[in-house]
């Protein structure tokens, strides 16, 4: 009876161990993780959690605490490093599930966090219904086999009701530390594809998930998780075939549109000095004022990178408000503006502009401000009263004359360009241009559409 009892015991004395062994390591993993979200390293913090998990179902510990605590740190993870609030709900359901009475560690719990976790606990009860939205929201077949030295296609099509501002595609190497990024365009059958490029996919396998994201970049919903990723399981190359290590077009990938038109027109204000054009009076005033004009911009530009574009922009000026000069006293055997001596006031003036823009939000964004440098050549006219004349009009009111600014001109410029679609924007820009040596300073106020293609 005593050898019974010893050979029975000795059976759960090993097991207890076992488990003992497995939770210290999980404990152990927990707290690396812990040290890796303090030092911002979330995508470490993330896979540390990830491996925690998995150890703990190997050892058969899905339903003991530590397993609950891991869900935990991951929703911490998950909320306070990436910002997906609605996978961080989740993993606290998950922790809930497994220990009810689990709680938030106080040195990680922050307002935003405690108020997820507590959005957890009050809906438990429907957490297996929420798991199934990303499914529904994002159609995606998990691409699980690949070819070591190759892209792999990936395609995904969201519903139709879901209002993603973008849809990003993130994926890790088998040696990568960290996700990279790269957003997915969408396909003419509606689908948003992309490719992860030869130069992940030299290892064993290669990591992937889909976001689809807000235009203030927030994720709105997600196919996988950095920390429960779609693992693509790469084959080696076959013998003869060459393996394609640098970065490659990806197949699947829309090229992006390069070609941008544009359409603008407003008005303008600023200063100029200098004497009037048919009075050669000097400009009774050099203040600020309205260019008593309006203008028409057009501009045709190449997107060099995604963020840069060089471009042409034709200055198309309508100048009104000036008034005809008489010549005073007029010598008959002179021509001068003409037989009857009557200056007419320019109508218009025109400048040529190279111009370079750089976009400063991310291409797939819908609302994209930029900083622009302008530089060429040309002339800009104001229009101001003079000083001394009064021959104009009808021969005797007092005279508004033009003066011109230019021929060289540069300066910088601000605006943003809103797509209402894949081709059509609306554009606001304020373009700032110096004229020398003729000297103004203007400042143009454009609105218009336009066209990327």
């Amino acid at each position: 009876m005593a050898t019974l009892a010893a050979m029975s015991v000795t059976p759960m004395a090993l097991a207890q161990d076992g488990d003992g062994a497995a939770v210290g390591k999980i404990t152990l993993l927990n707290r690396k993780a812990v040290e890796s979200y303090h030092r911002l390293e979330f995508d470490t913090a993330v896979g540390l959690l990830n491996e925690a998990l998995n150890l703990s179902e190997t050892a058969g510990l899905t339903q003991h605490p530590i397993r609950a605590r891991t869900f935990v740190t991951l929703g911490i993870v998950t909320l306070g490093g990436f910002k997906q609030r609605e996978q961080a709900v989740k993993y606290f359901r998950k922790a809930l599930q497994v220990q009810p009475e689990v709680r938030l560690s106080p040195g990680l719990a922050n307002p935003d966090i405690q108020a997820a976790f507590d959005e957890a606990i009050a809906g438990l009860a429907n957490s297996s219904a929420d798991d199934l939205s990303p499914d529904r929201a994002l159609v995606h077949e998990p691409v699980r086999t690949g070819q070591a030295g190759q892209p792999v296609a990936i395609s995904v099509v969201p519903d139709k009701d879901l209002e993603s501002s973008a849809v990003v595609l993130r994926y890790r190497a088998a040696t990568a530390p960290t996700f990279t990024e790269l957003p997915m365009r969408k396909g003419a059958a509606g689908a948003f594809e992309a490719s992860i490029p030869p130069s992940a996919t030299t290892g064993p396998q290669v990591a992937y998930f889909i976001e689809a994201r807000r235009s203030n970049g927030s994720v709105l919903v997600a196919r996988g998780t950095a920390a429960d990723p779609m693992v693509v399981a790469l084959a080696p190359a076959t013998p003869g075939e060459a393996v394609t290590t640098g970065p490659s077009p990806s197949p699947a990938r829309a090229e992006p549109r390069r070609f941008h038109f544009a359409l603008v027109g407003g008005t303008g204000l600023g200063v100029a000095s200098g004497t009037g054009e048919a009075t050669r009076a000097s400009m009774a005033s050099s203040g600020v004022a309205w260019t008593h004009s309006g203008q028409v911009a057009p501009e045709v530009g190449y997107l060099v990178t995604d963020h840069l574009m060089i471009g042409l922009q034709a200055r198309l000026q309508m100048v009104s408000g000036a008034t005809p000069y008489h010549v005073p006293d007029p010598d008959p055997n002179q021509k001068e503006c003409g037989d009857d001596h009557v200056c007419a006031p320019a109508k218009g003036a025109f400048a040529g502009l190279v111009k370079a823009t750089w976009f400063v939000a991310e291409p797939d964004s819908a609302f994209q401000p930029y900083l622009s440098l302008s530089a060429g050549a040309g002339s800009i006219r104001h229009v101001s009263k003079v000083t001394g004349a009064q021959t104009c009009g009808g021969g005797s009111e007092p005279c508004v004359d033009t003066v011109l600014g230019g021929p060289a001109l540069f300066g910088p410029g601000f605006g943003f360009r809103y797509r209402v679609s894949d081709v059509v924007g609306i554009v606001a820009e304020i373009g700032g241009l110096v004229g020398m040596p003729n000297f103004t300073a203007n400042a143009d106020l454009n609105v218009g559409v336009a066209f990327q293609l």
